[in-house]
Order: C-alpha cells, then structure tokens, then sequence
C-alpha cells in the first residue's frame, strides 16, 4: 500500500468513526423529540411530511461535520433546491437523509434511519444506517464489508422468487400509482409476500442482513438510497435498474427504478420489473 492509499484508508476509517458517532447521536436525539410529545409537523411540496426533528437532526448532523471537515459538500433532503441537484461527488461529499421514513417516525413506528454516505472520486465511500427504535447500527467501506453493530452480515441464501419476500415503496404523490400497483401485483404473484416499510434505507439494510430478499422501487432519491446501497453490495447483494436514467442523475447514486436483491433472485425480478424489452 502506497502513501496515498494509507491516506485515503485512515481517511474513510476517520468518516466512518464520525458517521458513526454522529448516526447514534442523531437517532437518540429524534427519540427523544418523538417522546416528548413536542414534534411539529408541515408538508413540502404539500404532499411530503417534514417534522421538527427532521430538521433538528440534520443541523446536528451537518454541525458535527462541519466542525471536522469544514470544506467538505453537503447533499441532504433538508438543502434547498436538493431535488433539483446532480453533484458530481468528486470533492468530498456527504450524503445525509436525517430521518428516513418521516411519516413511520411521527406516527410512532419503529421504521425509520438515520442515513449518512460519503462520497469521494465519484464513489460511495462510507455508509452508515442507524435504525434507533432497534438500536441498531449497519456500517460499511467500500471494499470492507458490511456490518450490524459490528458482526459482519450477509444477504440472504434464498434461492428462487417464489420463496421470497420483497419489499418496495410508494411515492407522496399519486402520479402513476396505477403502473405502481399494476408492478406490483406482478411481483406478488410470483413471490412468498411483499413488505413496506416506509424507508429506503432501512428496506436496504434488511436485504443486506438478510431479513427480506428483494427490495425495489420506482422513485427514491440519492439521501434514500446511497449509504443502504453501499451496505447491502457490501454485504453482497445485486444492484440495477429497471427502467432508463429519466431523470438524468449520476449512476453511483441514481435513485430512479432501483433493484436490489440478493443474487439468486435479482434475476428472476428484474425480468419482472424490467418492461422495456417487451414494449419494443
């Protein structure tokens, strides 16, 4: 290992003890405001439920960074305008979804993340996925593995779609729910059952420890998506799309018509999910 590759190593375990920190704080701290009764509510865009706890953890979040790593980027659901982005992720960037599954999380289910990814070179360097209601912890580097409070995992060993479960999601809105629904009685005809849970990450997480075996859906978003991804390959899943680049975002953290699966059923859903071929 060269001096540059010793650099860039210490840096990533450095990122990964912060995130770390950083994920466990965060989570205790949206409990608390969850339990204290207190939480305000609004809606962006009228349709996405947005919390005062949504907003808190990510300024703590963002606080604790900064306060490291004062020139590093920031793409978080709480920026302005993040919808609208497409970082290139070649300087330093952190990819944060302070809450991930909002609407679980105000109404007292346990379901919800704290999801914090690096970024570097144009890679997913670092995730780290904090399920607070079961304290648990999901880690992984990039080339390192992945981890629940810090045993290695692995994604499943089931081997057919017929004996799987699958999750997915559901957008705010409600443009397109009839092809959403359509998809998914496909899916359920072919599978054991399907999940959702109301969280990217943490239906990412679950394919990584091996709880469920798929999970798909149609329009996430890079602070959904990104450090659940990097753990469940870690962890060795399969990850691919089902449909084109529609919204034109970087592929390492492309959240349209994502599929992750463990590698005996990635195949057999992605033919399911997969139209394009059959609308030629």
């Amino acid at each position: 290992m060269n001096s540059a590759e010793e650099t860039s190593t210490d840096l990533l375990e450095e990122i990964l003890e912060l995130a770390r920190s950083l994920a466990i704080t965060a989570g205790k701290r949206a409990l608390e405001m969850r339990e204290s009764g207190l939480l305000t509510q609004d809606y962006k865009q009228s349709v996405e439920l947005v919390t005062s706890a949504d907003l808190a953890v990510s300024q703590l979040i963002e606080k604790g960074i900064r306060t490291r790593y004062p020139n590093h980027a920031f793409f978080t659901e709480e920026s302005e305008g993040a919808a609208e982005r497409r970082p290139d992720l070649l300087e330093p960037t952190w990819i944060i979804d302070p809450i991930d599954g909002t609407v679980g999380y105000a109404r007292g289910h346990f379901q919800f993340c704290i999801s914090i990814a690096f970024c570097m070179k144009g890679k997913i360097q670092v995730g780290v996925v904090y399920c607070p209601a079961l304290d648990e912890l999901f880690t992984s580097t990039k080339g390192n593995g992945a981890f629940l409070n810090e045993k290695p995992i692995r994604v499943s060993s089931t081997e057919n779609l017929q004996n799987s479960l699958v999750a997915t999601g559901f957008p705010h809105g409600w443009d397109g729910i009839d092809r959403l629904v359509s998809r998914l009685g496909e899916v359920r005809r072919r599978c054991r059952d399907v999940r959702r849970s109301g969280s990217a990450a943490f239906d990412l997480v679950w394919v990584a420890c091996g709880r469920i075996d798929a999970y798909y859906e149609e329009d996430t978003k890079a602070w959904d998506i990104s450090a659940g991804k990097l753990i469940a390959i870690e962890a060795g899943a399969e990850y691919g799309f089902f449909d084109d680049n529609l919204k034109n975002e970087l592929s390492e953290i492309r959240g349209y018509a994502t599929l992750t699966a463990n590698p005996s059923v990635f195949p057999e859903l992605m033919a399911i999910l997969d139209t394009r071929s059959r609308e030629d």
